[in-house]
């Protein structure tokens, strides 16, 4: 659900749509508590508490909370900051006060049905979201000094635009460190034919040893028709040996052009071509901004055309499966 913004600005007018439609929230996925991934919630829940409507609109949350806790009472800390873990609170006494059946953990090996549609979890493993609860307290309320507990995303303090695609060295990895990260829900979701992975903050470790489980390997490759890349494309999160396990044409990144992390990471995608069979593939980025139109500057564009098919998307635009 994106920052409480995302939710302000935009999902919270198609949510109002969906009311007035009849129409429900078959399944609501939060993937873990860094705050561009479950702030939304939280502003959601505050709109939840003020109207009735609102109430049933989702139907099954899909959580992991980082600590449980008798909840006495459900207010806004004066002392808290900020933050995911902040959000991650309110979604549990909210899920724990109403929809307490919703409260079971979410692991890799799970796989059920939701309307039609076959949901097969990769990612996180119990050690992971062990190593997320044993980090934070189970103790209320919050305190400020609680921000030096809490993981920020990884990512660079300057892009990786200036090298051209075929200059980065594919093999060299250094997978992602954070705990907050490792312990983010990743699914399969195959529907009508159709398979979508998607891959949210989590680590390549973890997706790939739940891909070896289910019998894939860079001789099995698993078949999709989408794969949205894990945290925005970063490279700490999207190894080669992964892209080597999967055969896509399609890959989405879900990453602005401003954001303080200088993601995507260009290199990312050069992994991508570095593993595909089939050229060019296509990239889809949700956004149009200058700095995401500047990536391929560096490269000659023959040679672009040849390995990406690049797609800028605007609001509200599709993408054709």
């Amino acid at each position: 659900m994106g920052y409480s913004k995302t939710y302000t600005q935009v999902l919270k007018g198609v949510i109002s749509n969906l009311i007035r439609s009849s129409e429900q929230i078959d399944a609501l996925f939060l993937s873990h508590i860094h705050d561009d991934h479950i702030g939304g919630a939280g502003r959601f829940i505050k709109d939840i508490q003020k109207d009735c409507a609102l109430g049933n609109v989702v139907c099954r949350w899909i959580y992991n909370p980082p600590r449980m806790y008798d909840v006495e009472q459900t207010f806004d800390n004066k002392n808290g900051v900020l933050c995911g873990i902040v959000s991650g609170d309110k979604v549990y006494e909210y899920i724990q006060s109403h929809s307490p059946l919703d409260l079971g953990d979410v692991i890799e090996g799970m796989s059920f049905s939701i309307d039609g549609m076959r949901i097969t979890i990769l990612s996180p493993d119990e050690d992971k979201l062990n190593l997320l609860r044993e980090k934070y307290s189970n103790n209320r309320p919050l305190c400020k000094s609680e921000t030096n507990e809490i993981s920020v995303e990884a990512g660079n303090v300057v892009d990786d635009y200036a090298t051209s695609l075929n200059d980065f060295n594919t093999d060299c990895f250094q997978e992602d460190i954070s705990v907050e990260n490792a312990s983010s829900i990743a699914a399969l979701f195959e529907c009508v034919g159709k398979r979508i992975l998607w891959l949210s903050d989590s680590v390549p470790s973890v997706i790939i040893h739940s891909l070896f489980k289910l019998g894939y390997c860079e001789a099995n490759k698993l078949h999709c028709d989408a794969v949205l890349l894990s945290h925005h494309g970063s490279v700490a999160n999207n190894s080669l040996a992964l892209f080597k396990m999967i055969q896509c044409e399609k890959y989405i990144i879900s990453a602005d052009g401003i954001n303080r992390y200088c993601l995507p990471n260009k290199e990312t995608v050069a992994r991508i071509i570095s593993a595909s069979s089939k050229l060019p593939v296509t990239l889809y980025l949700n956004y149009d901004d200058g700095r995401l139109v500047r990536m391929f500057k560096s490269d000659v564009p023959e040679y672009v055309k040849s390995m990406i098919d690049i797609h800028y998307l605007h609001d509200m635009e599709a993408i054709d499966l």
